[in-house]
């Protein structure tokens, strides 16, 4: 019973943590129906695309779950990218289980 608890706890924390950082971001609101208990670990990724001239505006943050803070650092080290020219770039990891961020 209480992995169920905690599995609904993270669900509930990195939903609120999504929509907290669109709207930081004046990003649409998204529901993020792929979103489910059983795929959520300890720490959520997002990750918001630097913008570039001439390219369109990201118009959504891109997110994941690991177990480990070094997975996550791991993953955005392979994931981000950052130009010469792009701007506005933002990554995030949230400890689920604390309530911690790194921002």
């Amino acid at each position: 019973m209480a992995t169920i608890a905690l599995e609904q706890e993270r669900l509930f924390v990195a939903e609120r943590l999504l929509n907290e950082i669109e709207r930081r971001h004046s990003l649409p609101s998204s529901q993020h129906p792929d979103l489910q208990t059983p795929v959520i670990d300890r720490f959520l990724i997002a990750y918001l695309p630097e913008t570039r001239d001439g390219e369109p505006a990201p118009n959504a943050i891109e997110y994941a779950f690991t177990s480990s803070l070094g997975d996550a650092v791991e993953l955005l080290r392979r994931v981000v990218d950052d130009s010469p020219d792009g701007w506005g770039a933002a990554a995030y990891v949230h400890d689920l289980d604390t309530g911690t961020g790194i921002h």
